[in-house]
């Protein structure tokens, strides 16, 4: 099966250690989506129909589906590093972030380089894939990961956007293609040298790892609190928009495939944003302040069902008796939920009081937002939080005692006069870029500098574009 990794590898018949065709070497942060997994198993699956009845297993390892329950991860990714016959690297903005994907790419680097000294032969098993537009760092420049079988859509692009747009497309599916002949010619022409006593914490660096952006609201947490298809009322329990976790929560079903949390960074990564994501649990309120102090704009995507039940009403009622002002609150509302009877929202209204008595026009508290609103009710959200940490910046003091992140409650204005704090302004069309409130047109502004260059590289690690995906 695709992505196969079974628990002893093959034997050569020189009785050497036959790793995976691939090791794949990716930012964790870019894998907070569907994407990264799905280009695994397609790129496995197009491996073993190349190779047809010549394919050993395992084909590729990637260390969240390859490690089993029990297995020492860091040993396991170790023990890989060492024998896998070609490494794929997903370069992004976070690959070159990552000191783990640094020294990753250090081992592979290394065994090239032995490989040279062995064979005076240069060496393609480092094969990068340009995940996501990006600088390529001098130390790697000279690795080549553009050629002509990709099209000018993959330096302006990279193949993420592409797998976004039509992962059933031939632009796509030839990408792909074109990156399995290159496994494949590594693994059948390159024999690289057996590493052995790995140690990764301790390997040398193959590039300086990029500081994160440091603008108030460059990065966006998204804090999902929903139930599950265990934990609902017995009502709800048959509902297809809840899975295993709360993770799975998906209220726009049919509309959408993916969860909602993976529809939200769809959104803002294509604007430039760094994304985190992780359910609501205890200490909400203290993850908050903390996001507030890193400068980072919060987003909580909430369940109408379960804001008012166990586990979450208790951590939801004491963010609201505080003031996070970069945090949003989303509460999505599927086409059948319109017309629901009144006491599913007024448990809403009960749980946030105090943002319920601000009215409709917070731009940071949005009940239910249908589908077609949920894109415009983001990008308002995110630049509103966004635009009050650039004010926190350049406040005098922090906001809060003791900079713990947190404004004192204001009093609920009752009667006529409440409800007017609202954010003037139309809303924007777009979500806004990572500086500030004005909205990013087009793709991010980080553009590869790298381009093409012709087959026939010399040294360790070589240019060559036989058998397709290059450098």
């Amino acid at each position: 099966m695709p992505g196969h990794c079974g628990p002893a590898f093959s034997r050569s018949s020189r009785g050497g250690a036959v790793g995976p065709y691939f090791f794949l070497s990716y930012a964790r942060t870019d894998d907070q989506d569907a994407y990264v997994r799905r280009f695994y198993d397609d790129l496995c699956a197009q491996i073993m129909e190349l190779a047809g009845s010549a394919v050993r297993l395992p084909v590729g390892f990637r260390d969240n589906s390859s490690i089993r329950i029990g297995e020492h991860w860091s040993e396991r990714l170790e023990s890989v590093l060492g024998i896998c016959r070609s490494m794929v690297a997903l370069y992004s903005p976070d690959y070159f972030r990552s000191e783990w994907c640094s020294r990753e790419a250090g081992v592979m680097m290394r065994r090239a380089n032995q490989y040279f000294a062995r064979t005076q032969k240069g060496s393609s098993a480092l094969i990068p894939v340009l995940w996501r537009p990006v600088d390529i760092p001098s130390e790697v420049a000279h690795i080549q990961y553009v050629t002509d079988g990709f099209g000018s859509w993959y330096a302006d692009a990279g193949l993420q956007r592409l797998l976004q747009k039509d992962p059933a497309g031939e632009d796509y599916r030839n990408a792909v293609r074109l990156v399995a002949q290159r496994v494949l010619y590594v693994a059948e022409r390159e024999k690289l040298p057996v590493a052995t006593g790995i140690r990764l914490a301790q390997e040398p660096l193959s590039f300086p790892p990029r500081t994160a952006p440091t603008r108030p609201g460059s990065t966006v947490q998204f804090f999902v609190a929903a139930g599950t298809a265990d934990t609902l009322p017995e009502e709800r329990r048959s509902a297809p928009y809840y899975g295993r976790t709360g993770l799975d929560w998906n209220p726009y079903h049919p509309q959408e495939e993916y969860p909602i949390y993976q529809v939200a960074q769809r959104l803002v990564t294509a604007q430039g944003y760094g994304t985190a994501y992780r359910e609501v649990r205890t200490g909400l309120s203290r993850q908050l302040n903390q996001a507030w102090r890193d400068d980072q704009v919060s987003i909580l995507l909430v369940d109408a069902w379960s804001a008012p039940v166990s586990p979450y009403r208790e951590q939801l009622e004491q963010f609201d008796r505080a003031e996070h002002p970069a945090t949003g609150v989303l509460v999505p509302c599927h086409p059948r939920e319109e017309g629901e009877r009144g006491e599913l929202w007024r448990g809403v209204t009960e749980v946030f009081e105090r943002k319920s008595s601000r009215g409709t026009q917070d731009r940071q508290f949005q009940v239910r937002v249908s589908a077609t609103d949920f894109k415009q009710a983001l990008g308002r959200m995110v630049s509103s939080a966004q635009n009050n940490l650039i004010r926190k910046r350049h406040a005098p003091v922090a906001p809060g005692a003791g900079g713990q992140g947190t404004v004192s409650a204001r009093p609920i204005l009752r009667g006529p006069s409440s409800g007017t704090g609202s954010v003037p302004g139309s809303a924007p069309p777009r979500i806004p870029g990572p500086a500030g409130g004005t909205p990013q047109v087009g793709p991010p502004a980080d553009r590869p500098v790298n381009r093409p260059r012709r087959p026939g590289g010399h040294g360790p690690h070589d240019s060559r574009g036989d058998g397709g995906a290059g450098r």
